[in-house]
């Protein structure tokens, strides 16, 4: 019974690192001069209906510059497939997690079992590598997570300031169209006028 307390209390550990140092962070806007990824639909779905959670941050965070790209103009063209495709390799990433936990607990459960201080080295040993090779991944995570969070921030910036510098023309604009009988619901965007 001890030994599986142990356990619950390391995964409960365990869960609550990865939870407060891989929040929800919002996919990062591509590099370019585009505009940002649209914005989730009004409401609030169900969590596990949007997909998003640490598992899937986390496997953003993995892909290389030019997947996230593709994935980005995929959220863009094709909401419900990038939704999708993101639930995948977040659920892979959560298997891969859940796998690499059953060997630390039953490393955990022989550590605790043996009475030969030999083996109970050997596996100590086995179990701090299992750990710092978690802990540096989910670090490295984080560190990939903040730079997206920089780019993201960057480019957000970049956008204000456009916004602040074409204010009154768009103001006026906007005006324009209103009063043309184009007016958009609360919280909807006006559609874009064609150059």
């Amino acid at each position: 019974m001890t030994g599986k307390r142990f356990a619950a209390g390391l995964f409960a550990l365990l869960l609550g690192a990865v939870a407060g140092a891989a929040e929800a962070v919002p996919p990062p806007a591509p590099q370019t001069d585009e505009l940002a990824p649209p914005p989730p639909p009004p409401g609030k779905p169900d969590r596990k209906e949007r997909g998003f959670g640490p598992f899937v941050w986390r496997a953003f965070s993995r892909l290389t510059e030019q997947q996230r790209l593709e994935m980005l103009k995929l959220q863009s063209s094709d909401p419900e497939q990038f939704r999708q495709k993101m639930r995948e390799l977040g659920e892979a990433l959560r298997k891969e997690d859940m796998a690499r936990f059953a060997e630390l607990r039953k490393a955990v459960e022989s550590y605790r079992a043996s009475k030969d201080e030999a083996e109970r080295a050997v596996l100590k040993k086995t179990i701090t590598e299992h750990v710092r090779e978690d802990y540096m991944e989910r670090l490295e995570d984080n560190k990939r997570q903040l730079e997206e969070m920089k780019r993201r921030t960057k480019f957000l910036e970049g956008e204000l300031a456009k916004r602040e510098a074409n204010a009154d023309q768009i103001i006026k604009v906007r005006v324009e169209s209103i009063l043309k009988g184009e007016l958009p619901e609360p919280g909807k965007h006006p559609p874009k006028r064609k150059p």
